[in-house]
């Protein structure tokens, strides 16, 4: 059984040296020994190249992500903004949370700053007077809060997917473009 087992390594490993073209066929010609090498390139660069640019995008995206979060952070800021109408009873539904909101009249003022009136989102049937937590910009209007954690999180596995799979793609182009190219070549020698 164990003999069994060595032999089909060998006989798979034997396959896997023909086919990378580093048997020592003599009837293989220079151009079968470039693509052989070409098909070990890309296993490796398909190993370790993809991954690793996956990786490195997925970190620059992260700290992209999070040093935008926090100059967020630093220049905006969470004023109470006071309702100055009642909100619709039924508003728009929030995909990542079981509320729903509406955008509703409201007054707030930045410190040292005169108040300012605009729209800001509160939950659906809320009163007249009741207060609400807004974000707001340097000027005074309102602006989204900055970037949690899951939207940080969505924006780095973005990058490392779309790393991942524009990598592959040019590797699968350039590999047939070279085999293209080694086709031609071949084909010349057929004619010659």
């Amino acid at each position: 059984m164990r003999s069994h087992a060595k032999l089909r390594l060998n006989e798979d490993l034997a396959r896997l040296a023909r086919w990378l073209g580093f048997d020592r066929n003599p009837l293989r010609r220079g151009t079968d020994r470039v693509e052989g090498a070409l098909r070990l390139v890309m296993i490796i660069l398909a190993v370790l190249a993809v991954p690793a640019a996956s990786v490195a995008a997925g970190r620059w995206a992260d700290h992209y992500a999070l040093h935008r979060a926090q100059v967020q952070r630093t220049v905006d800021h969470q004023v109470t903004a006071v309702l100055l109408r009642d909100a619709p009873a039924i508003g728009t539904p929030d995909p990542y949370a079981s509320v729903q909101t509406a955008w509703v009249p409201a007054r707030w003022q930045q410190p040292g700053q005169p108040p300012r009136t605009g729209e800001v989102l509160a939950v659906a049937g809320a009163r007249k007077g009741s207060t609400v937590r807004t974000w707001i910009d340097p000027s005074g209007a309102v602006t989204d809060p900055p970037l949690d954690h899951r939207v940080i999180v969505g924006d780095v596995w973005m990058a490392v997917t779309a790393t991942l799979l524009v990598s592959g793609v040019l590797l699968l182009a350039a590999a047939a473009l070279a085999r293209r190219m080694l086709d031609r070549r071949r084909m010349r020698a057929w004619e010659a």
